[in-house]
């Protein structure tokens, strides 16, 4: 029986009327004028901008791009104090920097051949990295104002010069940033020990802090793992979206036992794993083995409906990270739920590597690379895996190093993509090399003048996390890409750990 791809799954279960809301809640058209005017934050520095917009680095200043001048940034708020302030205005348009007019245009849509931000996002990222590196600061922009041209010469700090070219390793850069994120993160820590509502914040914030290896933030990881166990429990309970915060604080508590062998995890995570088993949805392409779980959607599979997308592959990788850490821990895991939940996302799995959203192949070709990433670390992470997962997830992550192009373009939450696909090309050194090569400058780009970083508006995103948060989000997101350079993290490529059965 031919298995069913994702649109015909959809009109079986009828949410057709939902996804065309969400279309049009998230369109995909890039970075034109609707919504980013419509959407504001309340909180932070950002709450003073009237828009969701591009951040230009640590000059100070916001931007987006038109379906008009695809090649031009046309600047829409200038935060005081800055280095762009008093130089560059509202109105603006940049069209060049250090002496390199923008010639590429920015691509709208979404899908292949759109991909990428070759354009002028990309070449004002480059132009930051040139103007700390070896530039002394300065960085020269051509503007437009009205009809007028203009030189604008806008002085960066040089304390953080550029990445080195085997950043994050090796990286006088790499490495301050990271010593002004862990305390920006240590700062902005809720008394509960939680840092914000959304799982992937503080599932995120903890594991950088946790992967640092320096011992004194260890305090306030384990206030941080002690609310997400106090969040989670073995009891079912429909509603939500549950699989996405289970999977999260699961593999988080996971790594946290690792690091340290507190006894108190075991009982917790083992509460994990036995609700992630009760929430596994069954196969539906195997009618006989009907009884084997398969794919996790947003909430666990009820069986008087109601599941809205139904199971999805983000959400199952996430899975089954948390269960090969269980096992890691020395926790029995059902294996014939692992194994049918790797069913699941290889039946979504094309011939290059790419894991498409469900478990039917949406075609040859590549999109976002974040279910990709969580897979690449899902099979590697599993410590009874054969060599055949091995070589699954090896295809994974030197699929996110041949198509490093859509690395902040992931659907839904790209904060969270990210993290996925850098960690996951993190398994095949190569892949990751080729993926960072090719977005250094994006990193330069989401740089805040006080050393945070900011959820950039991409193609096909939602905008909970900018409305939520729009640093702390992007913040934790970059400190956990690069404390790989750390290792410390079974995640990370810390030496790998198996312990002894804890039954």
């Amino acid at each position: 029986m031919m298995t069913q791809t994702i649109w015909e799954r959809w009109a079986a279960q009828r949410v057709w009327p939902l996804i065309i809301l969400l279309a049009i809640a998230m369109p995909a058209w890039g970075l034109d004028r609707p919504p980013w005017e419509k959407l504001v934050t309340k909180v932070g520095p950002d709450a003073e901008v009237p828009g969701w917009y591009i951040n230009l680095g640590i000059t100070g200043a916001r931007a987006m791009i038109t379906k008009e001048e695809p090649t031009n940034l046309l600047v829409m708020f200038v935060f005081k104090d800055t280095p762009a302030f008093g130089k560059v205005e509202k109105g603006d348009k940049i069209i060049g920097a250090n002496g390199r007019p923008f010639v590429t245009p920015h691509k709208f849509g979404y899908g292949m051949g759109k991909f990428g931000y070759e354009g002028p996002m990309m070449d004002f990222g480059n132009a930051l990295e040139e103007s700390q590196g070896n530039r002394g600061g300065k960085l020269v922009l051509d503007l437009l104002r009205g009809d007028q041209k203009l030189k604008a010469d806008v002085q960066l700090t040089t304390k953080y010069g550029s990445f080195s070219e085997t950043y994050p390793f090796n990286c006088k850069k790499t490495d301050l940033i990271l010593k002004e994120t862990y305390a920006y993160l240590i700062k902005e820590q809720k008394p509960d020990g939680t840092w914000n509502g959304r799982p992937h914040i503080n599932a995120f914030a903890a594991l950088a802090l946790l992967g640092s290896g320096d011992k004194t933030y260890l305090p306030a990881v384990k206030k941080a793992m002690e609310a997400m166990a106090r969040s989670t429990s073995g009891k079912i309970q429909y509603g939500g979206l549950p699989c996405w915060q289970y999977g999260l604080y699961g593999i988080a508590l996971g790594e946290y036992y690792l690091v340290t062998r507190e006894p108190w995890v075991l009982p917790e995570l083992e509460k994990i794993n036995q609700w992630l088993a009760l929430a596994q949805h069954p196969q539906t392409a195997a009618p006989e083995r009907v009884h084997i779980a398969g794919g996790f959607g947003h909430g666990p599979h009820n069986p008087e409906g109601g599941n809205g997308y139904g199971a999805f592959n983000v959400v199952t990788a996430q899975a089954m990270m948390a269960w090969a850490l269980m096992e890691r821990c020395g926790l029995a895991v059902d294996r014939r739920r692992f194994e049918a939940a790797h069913e699941f996302i290889a039946k979504g799995t094309n011939k290059i590597g790419y894991v498409w959203y469900a478990d039917g192949v949406g075609g040859p070709g590549y999109a976002d690379m974040g279910r990709t990433g969580a897979s690449a670390l899902a099979h590697t992470l599993d410590p009874l895996g054969s060599e055949a997962y091995k070589a699954f997830g090896k295809l994974n992550a030197e699929c996110i190093g041949n198509h490093p192009d859509t690395f902040i373009d992931t659907h839904g939450c790209p904060l969270l993509g990210m993290v996925w696909t850098a960690l996951g090309a993190a398994t095949d050194p190569p892949s990751l090399r080729k993926l960072l090569d090719q977005n250094r400058w994006a990193f330069s780009l989401s740089q805040c003048p006080d050393g945070t970083f900011y959820y950039q508006p991409n193609r096909d995103n939602n905008p909970q996390d900018y409305t939520a948060a729009p640093r702390l989000s992007a913040t934790a997101a970059t400190a956990l890409i690069l404390t790989l350079k750390q290792k410390q993290l079974q995640m990370t490529g810390a030496k790998p750990v198996v312990c002894k059965a804890n039954i």
